[in-house]
């Protein structure tokens, strides 16, 4: 088997006949958990939307199946973050809806200020949640 950075090395080479080095790097723990952390919000979100979609467009209540699910990764989220992350966290995936009303922003307390930050996406979530770090 060929290894990759021989491959690299060859292409750059025949492109810019020069000696390269070539060094893998892992990736930081801290964008890695907001990429992880921006999938699963977005999973939740699509699994939410299927589970309303089922239930008015067939009369499917798949609610009964999936509390187990929602139950194991709530308990795992219990592990992975505080008390403040996970009720932000379940703002976000239960209660808040983007409509006509809603501007995609709430109001937080950091460091006993009233702040006004932007919750629309997983990765404002991620941004809030993170100003609430253990």
């Amino acid at each position: 088997m060929v290894e990759p950075r021989k491959i690299l090395r060859k292409t750059l080479y025949s492109i810019l006949p020069l000696s390269y080095r070539i060094v893998q790097k892992t990736p930081d723990k801290d964008i890695m958990d907001k990429k992880l952390f921006i999938e699963i919000i977005k999973g939740l979100k699509q699994i939410e939307d299927r589970r309303d979609f089922m239930e008015s467009e067939i009369g499917m209540d798949m609610t009964a199946y999936e509390d187990q699910f929602f139950t194991v990764i709530e308990n795992l989220f219990k592990i992975a973050f505080t008390k403040e992350q996970l009720a932000l966290i379940q703002l976000y995936l239960y209660q808040l809806v983007p409509d006509k009303e809603w501007d995609g922003t709430i109001t937080v307390e950091v460091d006993k200020k009233e702040k006004v930050v932007n919750f629309k996406s997983p990765e404002d979530v991620w941004n809030v949640i993170k100003k609430f770090d253990k």
